[in-house]
């Protein structure tokens, strides 16, 4: 099991996630498991393409909702940590997350976008999309974040 603090506390929370996106040595938990991949890590914004999977799908064939809410709530709170000093960390408080359109097996990659909307001392939110490759907006959410 990797000591997440031990090995990467002393960076910023923007060093931290793109060591950890990008360096496929240093993906672990959740990050593996949803087999999403990075497009941009920015200060503020982060952008995953999410291809469906099998293992995703419910019992109606469509990618559950608990997935793309976890898809949401990563790009989110991705995009509050690109905003951390070292040492510093954050857990998301609040996820409210909105669903439009499905997602099913046989559909293309979706790209699924975090965005920080406001950053405060103790607080942060963010709001995050997912989109269709025809640019359909598929599922929508906001999240608040509290500093640790």
């Amino acid at each position: 099991m990797i000591n997440y603090h031990e090995r990467y506390g002393h960076l910023s929370g923007l060093e931290r996630l793109k060591v950890f996106e990008e360096a496929g040595d240093a993906r672990f938990g959740i990050a593996q498991n949803m087999g999403y991949d990075v497009l941009a890590i920015d200060e503020g914004s982060v952008v995953y393409r999410y291809t469906p999977q099998e293992a995703h799908v419910n019992l109606i064939g469509g990618i559950h909702g608990g997935v793309m809410s976890t898809l949401l709530d990563t790009a989110m709170g991705a995009a509050v940590m690109t905003t951390l000093a070292p040492g510093e960390s954050h857990t998301i408080i609040d996820l409210a997350v909105k669903f439009l359109r499905p997602i099913r097996l046989d559909h293309d990659p979706v790209i699924v976008e975090g965005r920080l909307e406001h950053r405060g001392r103790r607080t942060a939110t963010a709001e995050g999309w997912i989109r269709n490759g025809a640019g359909k907006l598929i599922a929508k959410g906001s999240a608040t974040a509290i500093m640790l």
